[in-house]
């Protein structure tokens, strides 16, 4: 329930908001051209539009539980399906049940030429199902992935193979290892937090449980099929630099845009038909500079730059905008307009935040002091719908100056635990510092109630009053928050603190045993536990019978290293990859292995110190109480 400041506060800030504004919700219906179930839509335009609510409705329908600019945008693109962009050449299929990417497809001579294949191989399947059902039955004839997120490639095997053509941008392996590989289980448990993945998923199941629609759990041991997938080709095309191909019989001019949304990124205009699908780099929201979940940041200025050539080059041409998520757009006014305010927004995050560094303030100052201008802050595209103006300067501050921001006081910190209980004794105890926690909570001064409470629960986890009071001021922060992901990681926070049962890890986003042996090597070596290898000096060659892969695996001062030239080794394990994953994870007894002739070892000892020390078992960690 919200409280009385929380109301306050959607309702002043309902006074300011500009809901007058309705043509992003016009440009979503757009194309409208069959639903997520495959009927075909039989409404002109404005009897489309006629049939569902207005802004006004959407403005009185807002909860007390949510910030008006956040509910106004999460009605925009409520229509699900097939959306035609040019009748019998161009379509996408977009709708948040379906995936939270875009699926599109271009007619090419012979087939469609998919550009990204959604996040999974179940809604994949789905989308090019209602595309061949709703607008034409033809084969696949080429992929293009535009990035390196898995939501725009996980669903690959749905409609690709190791025959498909396939159109990757440069560097796509080594970004993907990065976030899918080494960083998977950190970033993972913090998506779970962005996205709210845990916490939207226990509310749905309470509801089917209210509903009596509760599945039957069962005991099965089928073996799950993976839901997800690598893009994998023998007829691989890796875009090295800005070029112009015919792929599949249409013109594509393949735009080279790295370090700006993902590591690895091109965005492709389709000349003939004054398209320009965007990737991720221009969506109709502020995106982020810094992500919540974790990655590598993106520098505002590279970013803007990219845009910025983009508006020289196909400007004055571009007539259709495509993005991976939300709506399309059209008419070259309105496309160059949008592509303006998206070059700007990141540019100027990037030129204030150092103006305000070069002044002395540090990243929670300048956040509190950087406001965009109206001209930008009025437009839906720039508002904190996804990134945040926030964390987004916080990000740039980071990208040049690093995580310190000068003040010796902050350079060696107590860890969070330790400084909590000595927190907790400044403050007079436990039943004190509740008291000051409740006082800020009552005042609705809940930023402060938030660190006060958090001190208490890292101080004692146990304190059942403490984490409820901070669970309720999370609650609270979630219901004003227009970013988001500001409110899916309070939400999820005061969830977390509540949850006492069915703490699992999440899954991999990418089953392991598909990915190239260099990755499962360098996996390897962000797992070893030093101490068990102190000592031991040598080289493991691992070779994978069944793709025709090998790497050498270096052990040397407690570190592995992953060797792909030629090596001299002084062990050696040779078998089908998905059989050496398994020895490593301990899932398959090594003996057993070698006894069956499954796998062929030289020098097990070695091979056992090191698989001794390596963990790849998927583990809970907590990140709104110390972990043990």
């Amino acid at each position: 329930m919200a409280s009385q400041f929380t109301c306050t506060r959607n309702h002043e800030f309902n006074q300011k908001f500009d809901w007058n504004g309705n043509e992003e919700y016009l440009d979503a219906m757009k194309g409208y051209y069959a639903d997520s179930n495959g009927k075909r839509n039989e409404l002109n335009f404005e009897e489309l539009v006629k049939s569902r609510k207005s802004i006004e409705q959407i403005n009185q329908e807002c909860p007390l539980t949510s910030n008006p600019s956040y509910w106004k945008n999460s009605c925009i693109d409520s229509l699900e399906g097939v959306f035609e962009i040019i009748p019998k050449k161009v379509y996408q299929v977009r709708g948040k049940s379906i995936d939270m990417a875009n699926f599109t497809v271009i007619r090419g001579q012979t087939g469609w030429i998919v550009i990204d294949c959604m996040s999974s191989i179940p809604s994949c399947k789905r989308a090019f199902g209602l595309i061949k059902t709703t607008v034409e039955d033809i084969p696949v004839s080429s992929i293009i992935i535009t990035h390196s997120h898995f939501d725009h490639f996980g669903g690959y095997a749905a409609v690709g193979n190791e025959e498909t053509p396939l159109y990757l941008p440069s560097n796509f392996m080594d970004a993907f290892i990065d976030e899918n590989v080494l960083a998977a289980p950190i970033m993972g448990r913090r998506a779970d937090y962005m996205w709210g993945l845990g916490y939207r998923k226990a509310l749905m199941m309470e509801k089917l449980k209210m509903e009596g629609k509760l599945p039957p759990q069962t005991n099965s041991t089928i073996p799950q099929q993976p839901t997800t997938s690598f893009p994998k080709s023998k007829n691989t095309c890796v875009i090295k630099e800005d070029c112009t191909l015919v792929v599949d019989g249409i013109v594509m001019d393949f735009i080279l845009t790295p370090n700006t949304e993902a590591p690895s990124n091109m965005m492709i205009y389709i000349p003939q038909y004054h398209i320009l699908e965007a990737a991720d780099n221009m969506m109709h929201a502020q995106h982020n500079l810094g992500t919540l979940r974790g990655a590598k940041v993106r520098s505002g200025k590279t970013w803007s730059e990219c845009i910025d050539n983009v508006i020289i080059k196909y400007g004055k041409d571009v007539q259709y905008h495509l993005g991976g998520h939300g709506w399309h757009m059209e008419g070259n006014e309105k496309i160059n307009h949008f592509w303006k305010l998206k070059r700007d927004v990141y540019k100027f995050i990037h030129d204030q935040t150092l103006r305000y560094a070069n002044l002395g303030y540090t990243p929670n100052e300048m956040a509190e002091l950087i406001q965009l201008p109206k001209s930008l802050a009025n437009e839906q595209c720039c508002r904190d719908l996804y990134g945040a103006l926030s964390h987004n300067i916080k990000s740039q501050y980071q990208l040049y100056i690093g995580w310190y921001d000068g003040n010796p006081a902050h350079l060696n910190e107590l860890p969070p635990k330790e400084q909590a209980v000595k927190y907790i004794k400044a403050f007079g105890g436990e039943e004190n510092t509740l008291k000051i926690g409740k006082e800020a909570f009552d005042n609705g001064e809940y930023r402060w109630a938030a660190t006060v409470l958090n001190h208490l629960v890292f101080a004692n986890p146990s304190n059942e009053e403490g984490r409820e009071l901070l669970a309720k001021t999370y609650d609270q922060l979630s219901y004003t928050q227009e970013c988001l992901a500001w409110k899916y990681i309070y939400a999820t926070g005061a969830f977390e603190l509540r949850r006492k049962q069915n703490k699992q890890p999440s899954p991999s986003a990418i089953p392991p045993a598909t990915l190239p042996l260099t990755a499962i090597s360098d996996l390897l070596c962000v797992s070893v536990n030093p101490q068990l290898i102190e000592g031991v000096d040598g080289s493991i060659q691992l070779r994978a019978v069944d793709t025709n892969e090998c790497v050498t695996l270096i052990i040397s001062n407690g570190v592995l290293h992953t060797r792909t030239l030629p090596s001299d080794f002084t062990a050696s394990v040779i078998g089908p990859k998905a059989l050496i994953l398994a020895s490593f994870a301990k899932a398959m007894p090594l003996d057993t292995l070698i006894s069956s002739g499954k796998l062929k070892v030289e020098n097990v000892e070695v091979l056992e110190k090191v698989i001794g020390a390596v963990d790849l078992s998927k583990k809970y960690y907590t990140l709104i109480e110390p972990n043990n």
